[in-house]
Parts: C-alpha cells; sequence; structure tokens
C-alpha cells in the first residue's frame, strides 16, 4: 500500500476592486512559476464561483510531504507576493482512492 501525501492550499483572494487588476498583471508571472515547479504539483487551478463567471481565488495540491518547502513554492509565485490572497489554508490529504490514485489504495 503505497499513498501518496499531497499539501492542498486553498487561497482567497481579496475582495477589494484592486485584485482583478493585479491578477491580470501578474498572471503571466504567475503561468511562469507554475510552469517552474509543475512536477511537484497534483493540480492546480483558479476557484470560480457557481456559474463559472468570477476568480474567487486559486487551488493547488503539491506533491511533498514536507510542509515548508510547499509554503516556499506558494510564498514564491507571483500571486502570493502582490497581495491577492487574504486567506490561506493548508490541509494534508493522504490520496487514497480516485482517478489520481489509480483506483484504491487498500
Amino acid at each position: 500500500m503505497n499513498r501518496e501525501n499531497l499539501w492542498l492550499v486553498k487561497c482567497i483572494d481579496r475582495e477589494d476592486d484592486d485584485v482583478a487588476v493585479l491578477r491580470e498583471q501578474h498572471m503571466v508571472g504567475h503561468m511562469k512559476h507554475i510552469e517552474s515547479i509543475v512536477e511537484h504539483i497534483a493540480m492546480a487551478g483558479p476557484l470560480k464561483d457557481e456559474a463559472a463567471e468570477h476568480v474567487l481565488g486559486s487551488f493547488l495540491a503539491y506533491k511533498t510531504d514536507d510542509l515548508e518547502q510547499a509554503k516556499a513554492w506558494l510564498d514564491a509565485d507571483p500571486y502570493a507576493q502582490s497581495g491577492i490572497w487574504e486567506t490561506v489554508e493548508w490541509s494534508r490529504l493522504v490520496l487514497a482512492a480516485g482517478v489520481l490514485a489509480g483506483g484504491v489504495t487498500w
């Protein structure tokens, strides 16, 4: 039984008027950062409202057991550096079942 450990991070945007502008200004840098560490990311993408019209934040799942390393990757992201996110919530996931786990691990 080999279960992969992931560090999940849910980043919720501030509700200030400048957030959309900041996202636009830093999008290229954000994408380049993601590309530079993509081998350490299980999945990542924007969080959107129910109608998929507005970005509410970002979600990333880092492939590492090391929380400090995952935090360093996030801290290096231009979105983090520009202060877009109001809240950042970390959780460890032990991947046990599903398509990404290759079925079930038990």
